[in-house]
């Protein structure tokens, strides 16, 4: 069975229990033990309804209209019964408790006493995690864009045509084959009728040559390529976590509606048995209607999310639908070192770089024998008609590089080495540069996302508890309990935004600084 103590209202040296707005009356105290079990049903670890703390209201009102005592610990239930219906509206995400091993749904806020660390060495908690058998994981997302992204069908294709250009460029030039007629007429006959063949032969093994320099541009193209492959995974990544982010902002601004209507609602009932002024109902509904327009500006920033992400993985029509996953999941703590290293070793743009250092050097020594001259041979057979006999020729023909030695070529060719060996240069400067950037955001997000983490939701939270406290026993207004529990959520909120940019950083950094891949694609 069931029970709820009543606590009677009894005026003590240090003031009134129930504030100065409740009357008094000089009565013993005493306890009250109202049998519950029939107005409402009730599970231990659970909360009461604000409903029912009105039906015991109506009840004790009925049975006892006469007594004072009984009068005024009615209000003292249905203070409870607001309390108690905030803590029913608030999931066990609100309060401290320990991490579970397995993913759960989404939950906008844990309690920061009990988080979890992402992972040994890192002090940043585990926080966000949601999880359906139907949700899509970034796994699954990063699978789908692998496969069907346009801009890697773009880099596969320039690869393909690189390699065409190898095949071709190490082949043959095709022979000629011919018709020859001469002295035609001659005494009145048809005179010489015949064929002939003519090859060119490529000397100074410039064909070669070629060759592997289109195969410098092939590997050129190769890590442009993987290039786009890793720009295409970043934005998977960057944009599945805000994505995340918002269905979580969601889910807490939700939590805010709900919170604010219940407020609304017993300020309501209290300003209905003047118990507070009417100015505090109408400051409870602006709250309430801020909250809505909160939690819409979230659902529309879902909508444009899912949007964006169905774009990376590069299938508009995409339903994402719900995300599963954990925003703090495998990020470690990195050091400027760590970071630079991170990114500047084996970084595509890099490797693409030196390749194409690679291939103007050949190139250079590709233009110097092309002042190698080919061999123009020609063989040819043919019969006499005049003389009635079979005749051969052969003809060997070599240009003289007497005007042309390919100058122009080759100067162009040594340029554009040392153009490649800057552009490595300049690259790699670019890099140090933009990793500096990368690491101080990466910086700023860690630092901020461990103080909110250490310091301030603790404290937020602490601060909430004790107005809760308070708020039960009579001692604190429930404006100050409305203004600390929107405190709280804000709070919350700003933790997201700090997580969703301390994810981003690290996913940047881990992708080297490639993002972008739709504007990124060189043709």
């Amino acid at each position: 069975m069931a029970s709820l103590t009543v606590w009677q209202l009894t005026r003590r040296q240090t003031g009134w229990v129930g504030g100065p707005s409740c009357r008094h009356h000089r009565r013993p105290s005493s306890m009250w033990q109202v049998d519950v079990s029939a107005v409402m049903p009730w599970k231990p670890g659970g909360s009461w309804e604000l409903d029912g703390a009105v039906r015991i209201l109506a009840i004790l009102r009925a049975k006892q209209a006469d007594n004072d005592d009984v009068q005024y610990s009615c209000w003292i239930i249905v203070l409870m019964g607001l309390v108690s219906s905030l803590e029913a509206a608030e999931p066990l995400r609100w309060r401290p408790r320990r991490e579970p091993e397995t993913p759960v749904s989404v939950s906008p806020i844990d309690g920061p006493t009990s988080r979890a660390k992402a992972r040994s060495g890192s002090n940043v908690p585990v926080v966000f995690r949601s999880g359906s058998t139907a949700a899509r994981t970034v796994v699954e997302l990063e699978t789908m864009a692998l496969e069907q992204h346009p801009s890697l069908g773009i880099a596969k294709a320039s690869v393909e045509a690189e390699r065409g250009r190898q095949r071709q460029a190490g082949l043959f030039p095709n022979p000629v084959i011919g018709y020859r007629g001469d002295e035609m007429g001659n005494r009145g006959t048809p005179g010489m009728q015949g064929g002939f063949i003519r090859q060119r032969i490529v000397m100074g093994n410039k064909l070669s040559l070629a060759a592997d320099v289109a195969g410098r541009r092939v590997l050129e193209r190769q890590y442009q390529a993987e290039a786009i492959r890793k720009r295409v995974v970043s934005d998977v990544r960057v944009q599945f976590y805000e994505t995340l982010v918002v269905q979580q902002r969601v889910e807490l601004a939700a939590q805010l509606v709900r919170l604010g209507d219940e407020l609304a609602r017993a300020t309501a009932k209290l300003v209905e048995g003047e118990q507070v002024a009417a100015n505090s109902l109408l400051q409870a509904e602006i709250e309430a209607e801020q909250a809505r327009t909160l939690l819409e500006n979230a659902r529309n920033e879902l909508v444009e999310a899912t949007r964006k992400l169905a774009a990376t993985v590069g299938d508009v029509s995409l339903d994402v639908g719900r995300l599963e996953g954990n925003v703090t999941s495998g990020m470690s703590d990195m050091d400027w070192d760590d970071c630079r290293r991170l990114i500047l070793e084996k970084h595509p743009q890099r490797q693409a770089a030196r390749a194409r250092v690679a291939t103007t050097e050949l190139a250079i020594l590709r233009a110097r024998r092309q002042v190698v001259p080919d061999l123009d041979v020609r063989v040819g057979i043919g019969h006499m008609y005049s003389t009635g006999s079979d005749v051969t020729g052969v003809m060997v023909g070599v240009p003289l590089p007497i005007f042309d030695r390919n100058q122009g070529n080759v100067a162009r060719a040594e340029a554009e080495l040392v153009q490649a060996r800057y552009e490595l240069e300049r690259l790699d400067v670019d890099l140090f540069h933009r990793a500096a950037t990368a690491f101080r955001k990466y910086a700023n997000a860690r630092q901020q996302a461990r103080r909110y983490a250490e310091q301030i939701l603790p404290r937020a939270s602490k601060s909430l508890e004790l107005v809760r406290n308070g708020y039960r026993q009579g001692q604190v207004r429930y404006l100050v309990l409305l203004t600390t529990q929107r405190k709280y959520v804000e709070v919350n909120l700003s933790y997201l935004e700090s997580i969703r940019r301390l994810r981003e950083a690290v996913t940047i950094i881990e992708s080297q600084l490639l993002t972008g891949a739709a504007v990124s694609v060189r043709r």
